[in-house]
């Protein structure tokens, strides 16, 4: 699994982009580099999935870091627009999405060092390995309705005048990464037993 410290420097840099972009007040720039920056979540989440298969690793470990990727990924929406609204923009409802957000990534991490353990052990515990899947299928199906959603609601892009405009980026955008992650997950063939 690609190092965790990886993923924070990774998670760091996101955040800067859009607080620094945000905070100039440049829409169209925030909106570039949450793009970029989501992108970049994905190629890693994507590349350490398929590092793993390519070492023969088990499915606990494959479960195990893409709800490690996930969690990063929840966890940078929920970073992002609290720094974005507590300290440079001002929209009354965006603790409801922080608090979801951050309790997703906390599951996630959660759920990550689990499937850690089981695969330290070798253990396969079936029940936990078909939720892991259903709540990826959940999770994909979820993330592309949002987009959707989004773009058939005017909310993306969003007009720079309305005070959800970083929100909705960093929705947009969150969501595309966690479904190409998700698809990732679904479609990846499993690893060559050794």
């Amino acid at each position: 699994m690609t190092s965790t410290w990886t993923w924070i420097l990774a998670l760091v840099i996101g955040l800067l982009a859009i607080l620094l972009s945000s905070g100039a007040d440049r829409p169209g720039l925030h909106l570039a580099l949450a793009a970029l920056v989501c992108l970049g979540f994905a190629v890693l989440a994507v590349w350490d999935f398929q590092r793993l298969v390519a070492k023969g690793a088990d499915l606990p470990a494959l479960v195990s870091a893409t709800a490690h990727d996930m969690g990063f990924v929840w966890a940078w929406a929920a970073l992002g627009m609290y720094f974005t609204y507590v300290f440079i923009l001002n929209w009354h409802e965006w603790w409801q999405y922080v608090l979801a957000a951050g309790v997703v990534a906390a599951l996630c991490f959660f759920f990550s060092a689990t499937m850690s353990r089981d695969a330290e052990t070798g253990r396969e515990d079936e029940t936990m390995l078909k939720l892991a899947r259903y709540l990826t299928i959940g999770q994909l199906v979820g993330m592309l309705i949002t987009m959707i959603g989004l773009v058939i609601d005017d909310k993306m892009p969003r007009d720079p005048q309305e005070p959800d405009w970083a929100a909705n980026n960093i929705f947009f955008f969150g969501a595309a990464a966690l479904a190409l992650i998700s698809a990732n997950a679904l479609r990846s063939p499993k690893p060559k037993k050794s």
